[in-house]
């Protein structure tokens, strides 16, 4: 296949329109046909669509308004129980602060953890890139869990045991 034909993804029937769109080229058949039919429509009947949603939600979010607004007074202990929001602070708003200690755990982990894809543990940086690898794929470590080995740590404890002479 030379450079300037373009992949027609298989059983598809070679329609061009369709394998020229540049978001089209990353999706199978059934998704690029329903792409290629959305771009048919206008975007005045796509914001016009848009807008009548909003309004049969905020419709029926009205009547229903009551009932809902309610049990989620109630759930989240916003009602007026002792005072001003003293429901909320004893009982849903009590676990903002375990929910903040989750979130900072997870976004820490996130942050730190091998840039090999699929792999779960923390890394340290590899010299002269942005990347952080774990002790597996870690190019110093060579495939060893630790990098130095336990007779040179034994044998560093040895000497560092030994009294100083001055």
């Amino acid at each position: 296949m030379s450079d300037t034909e373009q992949s027609v993804p298989p059983g598809s029937s070679g329609d061009s329109s369709i394998a020229s769109a540049p978001l089209v080229e990353h999706l199978d058949v059934e998704e690029s046909r329903i792409a290629a039919e959305l771009d048919g429509i206008s975007p005045r009947t796509k914001f016009a669509v848009l807008v009548s949603a909003f309004l049969v939600v905020g419709v029926v979010l009205g009547v229903w308004r009551n009932f809902y607004f309610h049990w989620f007074e109630v759930h989240s202990g916003t009602i007026n129980e002792a005072g001003p929001y003293y429901a909320f602070w004893s009982g849903f708003g009590s676990d903002l602060g375990e929910a903040t200690i989750v979130v900072g755990i997870v976004a820490t982990w996130r942050h730190h953890n091998c840039h090999v894809k699929g792999c779960a543990r923390l890394g340290r940086r590899v010299d002269g890139t942005p990347y952080l690898a774990c002790p597996r794929h870690h190019p110093d470590h060579q495939g060893v869990k630790r990098s130095v080995p336990l007779e040179e740590l034994l044998g560093a404890h040895r000497k560092a045991e030994t009294p100083r002479q001055h």
